[in-house]
């Protein structure tokens, strides 16, 4: 579920092919289940997401993580960091209504994947 696209086999100035990064572990909040329907959390909760990324090439790796849908917004302590946290925003309109978060993945030489997240559903703060 984590590794939906892969593009770019060479680097620039790199005496071989490079090697993709390979997300190892995550996108998902550290400690959450793999259970089948999603996630729930309630709204406002603080998340710290898990993600853990290899590059044979030892290349630097740069991440952009985003949430989908867009609004009702969630807050990422960073976009730019490996683990960040994320505070669960308020319940969509529609209670069915998943949010997904995503990570794009560089390595700085071509190599990019995106890695998703489960299902996060929101539940009212009580």
């Amino acid at each position: 579920m984590f590794v939906l696209l892969a593009l770019g086999l060479g680097g620039p100035g790199c005496g071989g092919a490079n090697h993709q990064p390979v997300i190892t572990a995550g996108p998902r909040p550290l400690g959450s289940p793999s259970t089948p329907g999603g996630l729930k959390f309630e709204e406002g909760t603080q998340i710290q997401l898990q993600l853990e990324v290899k590059d044979q090439d030892e290349d630097e790796i740069f991440f952009l993580w985003t949430q989908s849908p867009a609004n009702p917004a969630g807050a990422f302590s960073s976009t730019t960091v490996a683990t960040p946290t994320w505070t669960v925003p308020p319940p969509p309109e529609d209670p069915k209504q998943a949010f997904r978060l995503f990570v794009e993945v560089k390595d700085g030489n071509g190599g990019v994947l995106l890695g998703q997240s489960p299902d996060i559903y929101v539940l009212p703060k009580q």
